[in-house]
């Protein structure tokens, strides 16, 4: 407000959380604006329906407050209606974004801006257009709750000064950016200060959150070393960090006339700390079916931070993310936490038939170590390695969704032992009204043949690719479970391991009718070894190894099943489902 009554700030753009008082934010200002600088006003909503319901329920019942607005309200029915309403000098307008004719046409003096990230495709940009009649004079105010990075709220946001609101500790006098808790380079632990609570076995016995008890260590920790001031959440601590603060500018770079504001649920005094850390731990263990909605809400609404497919996963250089998981272990010697030990393949035929393959031994509770991967020439090889691994057969998986007779061949030879997997674009399948990562078909491997219909069907299983790619990526950042990987996994020779696991993504695109599209891509050539990984989460979910907390029951012990057991890992699949 202290910005938009400087007459050098011609352009503000908020990136906020959700209920921190934006919309009244703006309703003060227009009050400010009828009485001490009148100009045409535009007032653009997300739609003409939201248009008319901010006028009834909000914008109008205050300005009728506001004794010097009253004062100035038009009694003539025609000058005051439900989209309009002519102050003296100052008429304002509101308009729903989808609205171009009330864009396009009178030149505006304010333009104000509410939830942008809503807007359709260059509404933006066209309001704007109509403050060029008040070149000197104009003001232009953004203020919205993020979507994604890189989108007109976010270019607007980096294009001003970008300020954040340093908060004061009353101990130590240090001040910082109030924020939740920042993980260290290595993506182990966390640093000191911010927002924290306690995982322990008491917080979270066998796995499964306890919020009761976790809510009770929440606490805001000051970021010096050297202090050990925590506030609690209580609003009487809530608001001396909310009030002792002041914003700094971090892109000094940018135009005087452009200011720019960011902040998030924890600045507001009245928004409550815990009901933000267990919204963050809900829509965390959602990741674990490919629900990534929850969490970009969390990280929209309540963070105030910009969505991409990878900022949750803590590392923009992903093979870094993958180094930062290596544990110092020998592959070959039994590891406590074993329970599952699985082989997935995928199958090539650049340069040769080849198969590339890993194996990994999984725990509950998303636990897993690599113990090996790499590259087979021929099926026979693929068998040695099963065998020198003691990989029980009913605990190999191969890809089939090329050279599709050859691998159900595969199969059938093992006695249907060995699993087929299939993958298929889409974040999830649904099973009995839940949601999870696979479903199952059936497949006739003697299809095209004289035996046609009349040998044993294969079970394929199809596996929600977009949901799992999101997946592995939580894996190999840490974000999920416990993901292990050689200790020298950075040094040359696993080179193409690292570049392969962390090359495929998901992202979003807009078709040229307008509408998004979900695609997978990759940034490189191969990603053969991801498939594998991909593979590797879909049969440990089938055998009940990943962790669902805190939206379903998980084993608080290690199942009955031992390694090298013939009972297959997919035989209770109703059952666990």
């Amino acid at each position: 407000m202290e910005s938009f009554a400087d007459e050098g700030v011609r352009e503000i753009t908020c990136k906020c959380s959700a209920q921190s008082g934006k919309t009244l934010t703006l309703l003060a200002l227009v009050c400010w604006i009828i009485v001490n600088d009148p100009g045409p006003i535009l007032w653009v909503c997300k739609s003409k329906d939201e248009a008319k319901k901010l006028m009834k329920t909000r914008l109008k019942p205050m300005l009728e407050m506001c004794l010097p607005v009253a004062a100035k309200m038009p009694t003539d029915r025609s000058l005051n209606t439900m989209m309009e309403i002519y102050f003296p000098g100052a008429a304002l307008i509101l308009a729903g974004s989808e609205t171009d004719a009330a864009l396009q046409s009178t030149p505006y003096r304010y333009v104000i801006m509410d939830e942008a990230r809503s807007y359709p495709k260059g509404a933006v940009e066209m309001a704007t257009k109509r403050l060029r009649s008040f070149t000197h004079s104009y003001k232009r105010i953004i203020i919205s709750t993020p979507d994604k990075e890189n989108d007109v709220v976010d270019r607007n946001f980096k294009a001003g000064d970008r300020r954040v609101c340093l908060v004061k500790c009353d101990k130590c006098g240090d001040e910082h950016e109030m924020q939740w808790g920042v993980k260290n380079d290595s993506g182990e632990g966390y640093l000191k200060g911010g927002l924290k609570w306690d995982t322990d076995e008491e917080t979270c016995p066998g796995g499964k959150y306890d919020f009761d008890k976790l809510l009770q260590t929440v606490r805001y920790e000051c970021w010096n070393e050297d202090c050990d001031r925590v506030w609690f959440d209580e609003a009487r601590d809530r608001k001396y960090l909310s009030s002792h603060n002041r914003w700094v500018v971090t892109n000094p770079s940018a135009p005087k006339t452009a200011r720019s504001y960011r902040w998030h649920a924890l600045l507001p005094w009245w928004a409550g700390w815990k009901d933000q850390v267990r919204e963050f731990l809900v829509a965390k263990s959602a990741l674990e079916l490919g629900q990534f909605e929850p969490l970009k809400d969390h990280m929209n609404e309540t963070r105030g931070e910009d969505w991409t497919d990878r900022m949750m996963y803590g590392n923009d250089d992903d093979e870094k993310a993958v180094k930062a998981r290596a544990r110092k272990y020998d592959p070959k010697e039994p590891w406590e936490d074993e329970v599952r030990r699985i082989m997935t393949i995928d199958v090539q035929g650049k340069g040769g038939r080849h198969f590339k393959y890993v194996i990994r031994a999984w725990g509950v509770n998303s636990k897993s170590r690599l113990l090996t991967y790499g590259v087979a020439w021929s099926i026979d090889e693929i068998k040695d390695l099963i065998s020198e691994w003691d990989v029980p057969p009913d605990n190999v998986a191969m890809d089939s969704g090329k050279w599709t007779k050859e691998i159900y061949m595969y199969a059938v030879e093992s006695g249907y032992h060995w699993k087929m997997l299939k993958g298929d674009d889409k974040y999830h399948f649904t099973h009995k009204g839940e949601r999870r990562m696979f479903t199952e078909s059936s497949a006739d491997p003697a299809l095209g043949t004289k035996g046609q219909e009349r040998v044993r069907p294969l079970v394929l299983y199809i596996w929600a690719k977009y949901g799992v790619i999101g997946q592995l990526m939580g894996y190999w950042s840490g974000v999920l479970g416990d993901w292990q990987v050689f200790e020298d996994i950075g040094e040359k020779q696993h080179e193409g391991y690292l570049l392969e696991v962390t090359a495929t993504s998901t992202r979003e695109r807009e078709a040229r009718d307008g509408t998004v599209i979900h695609e997978i891509y990759n940034k490189r050539v191969d990603d053969h070894w991801s498939d594998c990984e991909q593979m590797q989460i879909v049969c440990a979910d089938a055998s009940g190894m990943l962790n669902y907390m805190p939206l379903f029951e998980t084993p608080t012990t290690k199942p009955t099943v031992k390694v090298g057991d013939e009972k297959s890992v997919f035989d209770d699949l109703d059952n666990e489902f």
